[in-house]
């Protein structure tokens, strides 16, 4: 019984390394923006309005909104490393948090 307790601290920080590196949130940096691989996805809001989700490699769903995005990013099927940063506003598509996008990083295969 002994031992165990002596390794209690190293497991404890074992452990609590092991949930965090098994989160799929994506974590702001200092400056409250997510850097993010992922991919763009056109969809339609109920009263037909065109909405674009990104959804991160983590399986988040974030809002684009068209008028905050490079237009080269609002590709159906366009994979991208974005840097976004969150915002409230009122969505028509509610298809996740809404982020404007500040950076953007083509990956290879979305020149192809």
């Amino acid at each position: 019984m002994h031992r165990v307790a002596r390794y209690a601290p190293v497991l404890a920080a074992f452990l609590a390394l092991t949930v965090a590196g098994c989160s799929n949130e994506d974590k702001p940096d200092a400056k409250g923006q997510l850097t993010m691989q992922g991919t763009v996805h056109a969809s339609q809001a109920a009263d037909g309005t065109p909405c674009w989700e990104f959804q991160s490699a983590k399986g988040k769903a974030y809002e684009l909104e068209p008028a905050q995005v490079p237009p080269e990013l609002l590709v159906d099927g366009a994979q991208a490393t974005i840097v976004a940063k969150p915002r409230t506003g009122f969505s028509y598509c509610k298809v996740g948090t809404i982020v404007d996008v500040v950076g953007l990083n083509p990956t290879s295969a979305s020149s192809s």
